[in-house]
């Protein structure tokens, strides 16, 4: 654990800037940068039209821009795989041209821009479900990086309490096997009943962005669903071992309250954090929207396992205080929040 690593937090209303200038705070702290040669940049671009759901391309120029400026000759890719496109029938690369990534390539001659359906190797993973063990699988292109680092937004989840830099990484899992991180998919147990037993996953997720009442309702009233609060945490941390960034980055100028990741509302916070330890940056950007970090299973238990430093040591730049706010959280959040008493 390094437990001396700075964590930045710079308050302004430019999202360029505030994300350059928190990687320039830590800058000392970025030393592995230096050898490194091949840089893999993730996004969040987890929704197919909520921009406020999504890394903002102007953010992934600020990261972009600042290694090239301080570490120079890195080839680099920005890489992710969309989940609402998978189920919406789209592509990634879809999503891509949408939000203004594909441009990135025209700007920058040493960037790539990198669909996860352009790879067809992948790496297994156990993870748990509510009926027993399943198997997700994690792009081996992952392993053709020696440098990482996850570009997110702080926002509320409809399982695991909120996500931030570390969680961002699920993109790299195969697109069919996303759904099965939050544990009521049990293709090894087809005779568990749980509430997809009775309305695919497609179906949920179409449900999700045009009626979340009804389908909080749902949730809230399920019994599987409560076993699948407690399931996420520890899939989470598994996969975090294998996909661990090296570098977080989190664009707070617009956070999302309420039905996150995708569907919830816009909160104008006006700040980014940046730091070479996940886990800190992680439980900073928790701090800021008004949970204890130590109250979101992930992070508690990578912290348990040395993985970080969940401490506010090294903080530099602005004051908590000048950018906390404390959020709505997800309609379900009474049943999530029981993660560590199932």
């Amino acid at each position: 654990m390094a437990s001396c690593r700075k964590v930045a937090l710079v308050k302004g209303e430019n999202r360029y800037s505030n994300t350059y200038n928190a990687l320039n705070l830590i800058k000392p702290d970025l030393e592995k940068l230096k050898n490194a040669k091949k840089i893999l940049i993730k996004p969040n671009l987890t929704a197919s039209s909520n921009e406020y759901a999504n890394t903002n391309a102007r953010t992934i120029e600020a990261v972009i821009d600042f290694i090239n400026e301080n570490f120079h000759g890195k080839e680099i890719s920005v890489f992710e795989g969309s989940g609402s496109a998978y189920y919406e029938h789209i592509t990634t690369r879809d999503v891509f041209e949408k939000f203004g990534y594909a441009e990135l390539e025209k700007k920058y001659k040493n960037v790539r821009v990198e669909a996860i359906e352009d790879f067809s190797e992948y790496a297994p993973l156990e993870i748990n479900s509510i009926a027993g063990k399943e198997t997700v699988n994690i792009v081996k292109h992952l392993s053709d990086f020696d440098y990482r680092v996850s570009v997110a937004i702080p926002k509320t989840h409809n399982y695991a309490i909120a996500t931030f830099g570390i969680k961002n990484m699920a993109g790299l899992i195969r697109q069919q096997d996303k759904s099965l991180m939050h544990g009521l998919r049990t293709p090894s147990a087809p005779n568990a009943k749980t509430i997809f037993t009775y309305v695919p996953t497609s179906a949920i997720s179409w449900m999700r962005r045009r009626m979340p009442g009804l389908v909080n309702l749902l949730f809230k009233n399920s019994m599987s669903y409560l076993k699948a609060t407690k399931v996420i945490h520890h899939n989470i941390a598994a996969m975090a071992k294998m996909t661990w960034p090296d570098l977080v980055v989190l664009d707070g100028l617009y956070c999302m309250d309420g039905n996150g990741p995708v569907d919830g509302f816009p909160v104008k916070m006006d700040f980014a954090i940046a730091s070479a330890d996940a886990l800190k940056a992680d439980c900073l950007g928790a701090r800021i929207i008004g949970l204890n970090p130590d109250n979101i299973g992930y992070l508690h238990y990578l912290s348990k396992e040395n993985l970080g430093d969940m401490s506010l040591e090294g903080l530099v730049g602005s004051k908590i205080e000048d950018v906390r706010k404390k959020f709505k959280m997800h309609p379900t959040y009474p049943i999530q929040k029981r993660w560590n008493e199932l």
